[in-house]
């Protein structure tokens, strides 16, 4: 696994917006998170068109194509996503993935943007940051500190509360993969799908998946996981995050019910209700790291080993 180089004080953060811009009502938001990493000792900019949306996008796709592939390229030290959106697999194709590689920095972001950084984990052997998109730094807080350790490749433990965990556990530790789960379902099988790679080479360490859940009912859930299960991605897996989620069910049955029937066969920790995604006080989340989860009393400790 490849780390980014830390950032430092004085290095370049890029805002980009390769799936939504942001729209005008969270122009201020946008402007207190550009002061709160200057705060951090930090010089962002921001690409093009991270302050336009129409019809969900921030410009055409040929615009968005050009700009992420200049960021690749650019002076920039960590590239993060301004929003998320539902068309960042539109410019996947046009992508310049090798002048990533020979110009490696820290790509955060969270929703749609999920599909960018699963493809540079599972494909490339690229660890990248799932949290927050930039508005998320709007308040300087632990939460917000432990992001910027992250980028510094400097991350403390991080605490949870609240778990319910199917199957109970004192410690779970293996290499971490996931995002969100509706723009997971739309890359799986394709050719930016490098998933049974990362898990053949990262099989002695064994995987832990977590979904973030934006939208779906718990019968899309349900689907889904029959849908991992039925292509072979819980194979070397030794635990399933799931985030918190406000249940929508148009059959009755509760998220508990359809873990239990899609996954109690894995025999493996079954974690609800993570704050992490889309949830305020999200933790930071390094995927391909090696993640470690203690549980503390009723208390959840997690630590990541940027370990090759």
């Amino acid at each position: 696994m490849i780390y980014p180089s830390s950032i430092n004080k004085g290095d370049i953060i890029k805002i980009i917006s390769p799936s939504n811009g942001i729209k005008e009502s969270k122009l201020i938001k946008l402007d207190k998170a550009i002061n709160n990493l200057n705060k951090y000792g930090f010089k962002v900019i921001e690409d093009n068109y991270t302050r336009f949306s129409n019809y969900g996008v921030s410009t055409s796709k040929e615009n968005r194509i050009l700009e992420l592939n200049n960021s690749f390229s650019d002076d920039s030290k960590a590239l993060i996503a301004v929003s998320g959106g539902d068309f960042i697999n539109e410019i996947m194709p046009k992508l310049k993935f090798k002048n990533y590689l020979y110009n490696i920095k820290w790509i955060q972001g969270h929703s749609d943007i999920t599909i960018l950084l699963y493809y540079l984990t599972t494909n490339y052997d690229v660890a990248t940051i799932y949290n927050f998109n930039v508005t998320g730094y709007t308040n300087k807080n632990i939460i917000t500190d432990n992001a910027i350790l992250a980028l510094e490749n400097k991350l403390n433990k991080q605490y949870s509360y609240n778990w319910k965990c199917l199957k109970d556990f004192d410690l779970i530790e293996g290499r971490i993969i996931g995002g969100c789960l509706e723009s997971l379902k739309d890359i799986i099988g394709t050719k930016f799908d490098a998933f049974k790679k990362f898990a053949k080479k990262y099989r002695n360490d064994g995987i832990i998946w977590y979904f973030d859940i934006s939208q779906f009912s718990v019968e899309d859930i349900s689907r889904t996981m029959w849908q991992f299960k039925n292509m072979g991605y819980f194979k070397y897996c030794k635990a399933i995050l799931f985030s918190k989620i406000e249940e929508i069910s148009y059959t009755g049955l509760s998220l508990e019910q359809v873990l239990n029937n899609e996954l109690q066969e894995l025999n493996i920790p079954i974690i609800m209700n993570g704050n992490f995604g889309h949830n305020i006080n999200a933790f930071t989340i390094v995927n391909g790291a090696i993640f470690k989860i203690k549980k503390i009393n009723n208390n959840y400790e997690m630590d990541f080993k940027l370990q090759k």
